[in-house]
């Protein structure tokens, strides 16, 4: 599943009063501000230390595959790499 969709469907208010893209920033580590102005956009460049803590945070549903095309590494570069 694409990064930025992910998150944009978590960022929705629950009748609970509760937003589950805040829980999602806990599991990351990091803020829902971060999120909505930084990696939705893919403004700032990202460590692969955060990379992997925003793909765990998903809980499955975001690879590690996806947050790197999320911020713009190509399948010819992920190959290179393995190489």
């Amino acid at each position: 599943m694409n990064l930025a969709d992910y998150l944009r469907e978590l960022d929705q208010p629950q009748a609970e009063g509760g937003n589950p893209l805040e829980a999602f920033a806990d599991r990351a580590g990091t803020t829902t501000g971060y999120l909505r102005v930084h990696v939705i956009r893919a403004r700032k460049p990202a460590s692969l230390r955060y990379m992997r803590r925003l793909a765990q945070a998903s809980e499955g549903k975001v690879s590690l595959i996806e947050v790197l095309r999320h911020y713009g590494v190509t399948a010819e570069e992920l190959k290179v790499q393995a190489a």
